[in-house]
């Protein structure tokens, strides 16, 4: 039995990770983060009392979702940049095959955009407590 789900997951894998992507995306549509209690709070700040990178992605995308731009750069401005480049990476794997495909691949998902990625990150989670 958990040899059957393990094989249904691998070959669903993509199909599964954009329904989850997409259910994820229509709570935080409908259901505002400043409003509920239910909505996971961040545990590096509730330890620490510092933001960590993330702290803000869940009204951040809130606002982008509803169109404002403005209020989900006061949450987090990360997440205005990850969420055009997770645009992107999802374009690349879904919508465009061939050689273009590896050529966007080697791009967007290579090492040197991979590190540069993680680099901001971490620098994002500096500068925002610093500042």
């Amino acid at each position: 039995m958990v040899n059957q789900l393990t094989q249904f997951v691998c070959r669903h894998a993509k199909l599964l990770a954009a329904l989850v992507l997409i259910t994820c995306a229509v709570l935080l549509y409908c259901i505002n983060p400043v409003g509920h209690t239910f909505v996971p709070k961040c545990t590096f700040k509730l330890i620490t009392g510092y933001d960590c990178p993330g702290c803000g992605a869940q009204r951040a995308i809130h606002a982008l979702l509803h169109g404002r731009l403005s209020e989900a750069l006061s949450y987090n401005y990360f997440m205005v940049y990850s969420v055009p480049y997770l645009m992107v990476v999802l374009y690349t794997e879904y919508a465009v095959k061939g050689k273009r495909q590896w050529r966007l691949r080697r791009i967007f998902e290579g090492k040197t955009a991979i590190t540069l990625y993680i680099v901001l990150f971490v620098a994002w989670g500096i500068v925002r407590n610093v500042f």
